[in-house]
């Protein structure tokens, strides 16, 4: 992740009544006659130069590695697909195996700033994962709580960072419940990836090394969404970039959700959304969220460039798995839900013959093995 970043003034700003607020990762959502909605970072100036706007001004100190990801070309999906390029970014080779690596560095070099010394998170555990390793870099304690059915091999990676992990029965929204009440009852900041506005912002590197690989040339980037500050990330960068015209177009985005627990995909096209995350399961755990807090900011991303969402089964998310396997590539069920959603993107019509698609291989699939029949 290059620190060379514009940091500029910068507010928050509300995004569900536009009141605005002093940026500090103590605050997490409006309090404003009880709005209850989630910040965005904007900033006060308008961009000058290249490199991306940023709250943080550089990442030394807690630098692990993080963002320069591999991209590679796979000419074989191309003719599987019938599309005019295909490429992946090979998210799961950064330094904790996810994708979550450059939102962690920005949200923990955000709270150093602000002298925190312990934390509560949780997690479906690669963010877990990577915040409890960035915390370890910065010397703080941390809380991380995690559903009790997380792989072993992401709960062995929270624990060994040396982080406090907490294992909660229940779906993935049981975890952030348990979170809030600990982070109350111990007088703890509640540190929250999803919440806080700075995870995002470290996302928005993303779309900038995408960039400087492809300059213009990718027409769609398709990803999987849990919560979704990856493809919030992404847009936010190239409306950055768009706006200091360095490009004409953003790409478009596409959304992709796993079937029980697509309530973004669900309002994108018009379907009623009831939760039923106690009953409901997935193999792509890290796609498994019922109640994503940034759920309309996603949904404005996809819409404003010109995007569309898919859910698939976990039939076709293990088949994809294998099939990626089988071409030498290792990823969690996560990434290949996404080939799936390129797949089924294909069949509606979505992405067309001249389409130029990139998608994130957002983690690891040394992280989650026990979903399959291998």
């Amino acid at each position: 992740m290059n620190s060379k970043n514009q940091l500029k003034k910068y507010h928050f700003k509300c995004l569900e009544c536009g009141r605005k607020a002093e940026p500090s990762v103590f605050t997490l959502k409006c309090t404003f006659n009880d709005c209850n909605g989630v910040f965005d970072i904007v900033y006060d100036n308008s961009i000058q130069q290249y490199f991306p706007n940023m709250p943080i001004e550089n990442f030394d100190r807690l630098f692990l590695g993080e963002g320069n990801t591999q991209v590679l070309n796979f000419p074989e999906y191309e003719k599987e697909f019938n599309l005019k390029g295909f490429w992946m970014k090979l998210e799961n080779i950064s330094p904790t195996g996810s994708f979550k690596d450059r939102g962690s560095a920005t949200l923990i070099n955000a709270a150093l700033n602000e002298s925190v010394l312990e934390f509560v998170e949780d997690s479906s555990g690669n963010a877990g994962a990577s915040i409890a390793a960035y915390a370890a870099k910065a010397g703080m304690n941390s809380h991380i709580f995690v559903p009790k059915n997380t792989p072993q091999v992401k709960i062995d990676q929270i624990r060994i960072y040396g982080s406090n992990i907490h294992l909660i029965e229940g779906p993935r929204q049981s975890s952030t419940i348990a979170a809030q009440e600990f982070s109350k009852n111990n007088g703890l900041i509640y540190l929250s990836h999803n919440y806080s506005p700075y995870f995002c912002e470290g996302m928005k590197y993303f779309s900038y090394e995408v960039y400087e690989n492809f300059n213009n040339e990718i027409t769609d980037i398709v990803v999987p969404v849990g919560n979704g500050s990856l493809l919030i990330g992404c847009f936010k960068g190239y409306k950055e970039l768009k706006s200091s015209s360095q490009i004409e177009e953003i790409p478009r985005l596409h959304c992709v959700q796993a079937e029980n627990f697509n309530p973004i995909e669900s309002k994108i096209n018009n379907k009623k959304w009831i939760s039923n995350s106690s009953k409901a399961s997935t193999i792509a755990g890290g796609i498994a969220v019922s109640e994503p807090p940034r759920k309309n900011q996603v949904v404005q991303a996809v819409l404003d460039s010109n995007g569309s969402a898919v859910s698939v089964n976990d039939e076709n998310i293990s088949k994809w798995h294998k099939k990626l396997a089988q071409s030498g590539v290792l990823v969690e069920p996560t990434c290949a839900a996404v080939i799936a959603g390129v797949e089924k993107l294909r069949e509606i019509g979505e992405l067309s013959s001249n389409s130029k698609v990139l998608v994130p291989l957002t983690g690891s699939g040394l992280k989650d093995l026990k979903s399959f029949d291998i």
